[in-house]
């Protein structure tokens, strides 16, 4: 579909859709607008970057007929904030055709009357409590639907479905569409039809593939997303918030030989003027595509045309691209970034799913880039650190992401932390529980000592290997005791229980840039109280107490070694 004038949408409605500046539709828009403005339940595998919003929003304005003094259509979302958003997202294509939409949340008049009620999900108990007259409602939209179910108890959202009248159209929508999305909206639906069709995300699926090195797609920008025999590579940077200061620090970094111009591809004519302005501020003068007397060349929506203009340049490989927001769709990725220079795209952690797919869908091969990290502090703050990173970045992340952005309406970002702190800790304390039917007052257990091979010489501390130890064996905290860290080696005290767990983990581990080894303390003068580890009697006859064939030195400490 190259235009909403081929889909079932009344004029009033395209128009509205066009003086937005959405002219266009996405692919998920184009398969659901049909579906829904039929009136059947769907179940669509998009998100946020697929157009989500329009595609049920469009038709539904033009099917359902408001005015009534309560909701004909009711969205539930995860939050306040996303509930704000697209309440206010739709109401600009209310106009035309004298509907309202509203959020159930703060700052908003009388939102319950309102044609179209978005409801965060901690709301979700005013749809069956009478709070809200939901008798009249033709329609409910779960949007981000994997967030929604992890922020309501089940038996809520069940007690708000079959509370609906029997004709409602359900509308479930999310990406990924986990397992639990899917069994509530099975139960929930009847003959509904999934968008995209199939189950796009089982082994082999084209979200599974990747893009094969070597072959050529086609030759012309729309028939692959390489040319010259390579798999393309598609920049991702994460951008938060605004979205023109992620530009504005791509511009500087681009624009160096052999870049000499940055094209940005843009949703609208309004999108790309806000953003030359902000440029211009900076003093990054812009144009359209194909001025050589700029750096920065701005593509208002109209990707096939930008990248005709190409064509004149005497070497594409000098000119970037960038997406604004995420491509709706491969074509339009390929169109963008099927040839040229370096390829980039800004998204938002919630858009990672979509990007992951269109860019699998256009043989692109995702690569993220990491912000510049300070110096290192320690190796295990570093592995710490990337450990964080893949997580923040990984496209499984949105329903969590979803959850929290949920609770930041209510608590701030510190209280949220801290309680996913204290459920991490009681999770811990609950493991060390000594099993029922343990004898009471049981001996307590003895402690051992361990040997580490690192020490103060290699720039560590008790910190460092308090958190190497935990980090890399998952023993708790509370079951190490003394360190005792010297200057080519380190003591550590932990509970006999934990000590082959321990030794086994972090034998290997890189810890200050060496390789550690660690074993029982066996050396004679640093044994405890004469006797060996676990506190059992120490060998009295035959070969010291050591390596087997050793002299009774500790691991780590041949005096012969450079």
């Amino acid at each position: 579909m190259t235009s909403f004038d081929e889909l079932p949408l009344g004029p009033e409605t395209v128009a509205a859709l066009a003086a937005e500046g959405i002219e266009t539709p996405t692919p998920f828009q184009a398969t659901a607008i049909p579906v829904i403005a039929r009136g059947n339940d769907l179940m669509g595998r998009a998100g946020p970057g697929g157009g989500t919003l329009v595609g049920y929003g469009a038709p539904l304005l033009d099917r359902l007929h408001g005015g009534q003094g309560s909701p004909v259509c009711l969205v539930v979302c995860p939050g306040h904030r996303q509930a704000t958003e697209l309440a206010r997202s739709l109401a600009a294509l209310c106009e035309a055709s004298g509907a309202r939409a509203a959020a159930l949340a703060e700052h908003w008049v009388l939102p319950e009357r309102a044609d179209f009620l978005f409801v965060p999900a901690d709301r979700i108990r005013a749809l069956y409590d009478r709070s809200v007259d939901v008798r009249r409602v033709e329609a409910v939209v779960v949007h981000d639907g994997d967030g929604v179910v992890a922020a309501v108890p089940a038996d809520q959202m069940e007690v708000f479905l079959t509370g609906l009248p029997r004709a409602c159209q359900r509308i479930f929508c999310g990406h990924p569409f986990g397992p639990a999305l899917r069994s509530l909206a099975e139960r929930f639906t009847r003959r509904a039809v999934t968008v995209p069709p199939g189950r796009r995300d089982r082994p082999g699926g084209p979200a599974a593939r990747k893009p094969t090195a070597g072959k050529k797609r086609g030759t012309g920008p729309s028939s692959g997303a390489a040319t010259d025999g390579r798999s393309a590579e598609l920049n991702l940077v994460v951008a938060e918030g605004d979205r023109s200061e992620a530009v504005l620090a791509l511009a500087a970094a681009l624009l160096a030989e052999p870049v000499r111009h940055l094209l940005v591809f843009t949703a609208s004519a309004d999108q790309a003027a806000d953003l030359g302005d902000f440029l211009a501020i900076h003093g990054y003068r812009s144009g359209p595509p194909g001025d050589e007397s700029v750096p920065v060349w701005l593509s208002p929506g109209e990707d096939a045309a930008a990248r005709e203009s190409l064509e004149t340049v005497a070497e594409p490989a000098t000119v970037a691209t960038l997406s604004f927001a995420v491509p709706p769709g491969a074509v339009p990725a390929r169109t963008r970034h099927g040839e040229g220079g370096p390829a980039w795209v800004l998204a938002a952690v919630r858009e990672l799913g979509h990007l992951k797919e269109v860019a699998a869908d256009a043989g692109f091969r995702l690569k993220r880039v990491r912000p510049t990290r300070l110096p290192r502090v320690s190796a295990t703050l570093d592995e710490l650190a990337d450990s964080l990173y893949d997580a923040a970045r990984a496209p499984e992340i949105t329903p969590y992401y979803l959850l929290v952005e949920s609770l930041l309406d209510r608590f701030t970002a510190a209280e949220v932390a801290a309680a996913a702190l204290l459920l991490l800790d009681r999770g811990r304390a609950k493991e060390a529980r000594p099993t029922v039917g343990a004898a009471a007052g049981a001996a307590p257990e003895s402690w051992v000592r361990l040997f580490v091979s690192a020490g103060k010489r290699d720039d560590i501390g008790p910190g460092d290997l308090l958190g190497a130890l935990t980090n890399q064996s998952g023993v708790s905290g509370s079951r190490v005791g003394r360190i005792d860290v010297r200057d080519s080696h380190s003591l550590v005290e932990v509970r006999e229980g934990d000590a082959r767990t321990i030794i086994s983990a972090l034998n290997g581990v890189t810890l200050g840039g060496r390789s550690l080894r660690v074993d029982y303390d066996r050396a004679k003068d640093r044994r405890p109280g004469g006797r060996g580890p676990g506190g059992k009697p120490r060998p009295t006859g035959g070969r010291k107490a050591g390596r087997p064939g050793g002299r009774g030195r500790p691991p780590g400490r041949n005096p012969t070694a450079t």
